[in-house]
């Protein structure tokens, strides 16, 4: 039997790592890169951590867990499968280190409680209790990994770091308008769609998104400069993490399970970085915040050159994908396909679309939307809000929402069709769901479109009595 190790890394866009053609300096994900499959069309099925989690640790989509935001009060249903459940019952040593924020998805781990060890952090790159928490995940998997070097028992093990997450905390450090610290290094430039001049054609939800998001509206009168600065932090958090990431690959070879284990690297969501004007995640269905990496290295294809597979996928993919190679029946509950056949060559995946959820981040501002993603097209519809759809081959940055153009009629058609045949396969109440903004405080959308009109708190901010990532 093949050991499993899970590599997560929390709001990690695809595209900032070398292996899809991004920057970020990561030699030790570039590690698990070399050789592996990396799907280069990987969804989150919602772009916020706990939902997230609870998708893809059960298999089925946030409307199904009942885990629909960040908020504390949630948990799965009992008699609902997860992927831990299933391998340990097949005999795997099932342990879990680090961010858990799952809602009970990680039944039948055994989860290391979390804790923290002091990080030294600079002026202009501070770090808070995320970075700090990397270093007692990676110090404590590296233990674990020296435990079972004469184990015969295989190992479904979970380093699960929230880095590059700080980048919350660093907007927060940094709201509003301030004199930016310069790190002593080059600045990375502005995204082509930083700016556009579409958005008066999307959604209330997208346009007032500084409204209903702490951090937007801490960044609402930030300089394109201070856009640059985030960009630079948001990369060195990511360097961060790849450090610790490669304690973990030492601690895997040392051991000598390296030869017989799968690698998997993933992120639960991705982030704008500064995509749209915008910063981390919230609401929107914008690639930057919901495609994310999905690399797996199998000890039996090393030896190859890394491919990149271009195939629609989503995170629900995981749980079967991971069955099909131990040999484990899966669960019939499970939303996802097996990639295995493809991965191996044996055949194409049989899939038009993939779905994305967002309902809220703290059930403060509820905005629900469904997104229809397909070869070529993204569709989105938010309850009461609107619709848009991007030709992702003629404008792959989603500069302009085509949904009210004639010429788009037959498309949006179909993906209205798309997102029907999803209602009723999978029973998701979506027309069911209710906007609500806090108190219909006329503070909220009242101001002129634009995230650098924004004035005042958000919702987040008077709701909650504090500031939230």
């Amino acid at each position: 039997m093949r050991n499993i190790l899970i590599i997560v890394s929390d709001q990690l866009s695809w595209k900032a790592l070398p292996v899809y053609g991004g920057i970020a300096e990561t030699p030790n994900i570039d590690r698990i890169a070399k050789g592996a499959v990396a799907f280069d069309k990987c969804y989150t099925p919602v772009p916020l951590c706990m939902p997230a989690r609870a998708s893809f640790w059960s298999g089925v989509y946030p409307h199904e867990t009942g885990v629909l935001s960040n908020f504390g009060e949630y948990a799965i249903p009992a008699g609902l499968p997860t992927i831990g459940e299933v391998f340990s019952q097949a005999g795997y040593d099932t342990v879990h280190f680090g961010k858990t924020h799952a809602a009970g998805a990680l039944k039948s781990f055994w989860c290391e409680e979390e804790g923290s060890l002091e990080v030294e952090g600079t002026q202009a790159w501070p770090v808070s209790k995320d970075t700090k928490r990397d270093r007692f995940t990676a110090e404590k998997s590296v233990a674990y990994l020296e435990k079972i070097k004469d184990s015969e028992k295989p190992f479904f093990m979970i380093a699960d770091f929230v880095n590059p997450h700080d980048i919350c905390s660093w907007t927060g450090e940094n709201k509003g308008v301030h004199d930016d610290v310069n790190p002593g290094c080059p600045l990375p430039p502005l995204p082509p769609n930083f700016e556009f001049d579409d958005i008066e054609n999307r959604p209330d939800a997208v346009k007032y998104i500084c409204c209903s998001h702490t951090r937007q509206a801490q960044a609402s009168e930030w300089s394109g400069e201070s856009f640059r600065h985030y960009l630079a932090a948001y990369y060195h958090y990511i360097h961060r993490v790849d450090a610790e990431v490669g304690l973990v690959l030492d601690a895997l070879e040392k051991s000598g399970k390296y030869e017989n284990t799968l690698i998997l690297f993933m992120s639960d969501h991705g982030d704008s970085m500064a995509c749209h004007g915008k910063v981390t995640k919230d609401v929107d269905f914008y690639e930057e915040t919901n495609r994310v990496p999905f690399i797996f290295n199998f000890p039996e294809y090393r030896n190859q050159p890394t491919r990149q597979e271009h195939a629609l996928t989503s995170l629900l993919d995981l749980f079967p994908t991971l069955c099909s190679y131990a040999g484990i029946e899966q669960p019939t509950t499970l939303r996802g396909e097996n990639l295995m056949p493809l991965i191996k060559g044996q055949g194409m995946l049989d899939r038009e679309y993939i779905i994305g959820q967002w309902y809220s981040e703290w059930n403060l501002s509820i905005s629900p939307g469904r997104m229809v993603r397909t070869e070529g097209y993204k569709y989105t519809h938010y309850i009461h809000d609107g619709e848009e759809l991007f030709d992702l081959v003629k404008d792959p940055y989603e500069t302009k929402n085509v949904a009210g153009h004639a010429a788009y009629a037959e498309q949006m058609e179909r993906h209205r069709r798309l997102l029907e045949d999803h209602i009723e396969r999978t029973r998701d109440n979506f027309k069911d769901l209710h906007w609500q903004e806090l108190n219909d405080d006329l503070r909220w959308r009242s101001h002129d479109v634009g995230y650098g009109k924004h004035q005042g708190p958000s919702v987040g901010e008077v709701g909650k009595g504090l500031v939230r990532g």
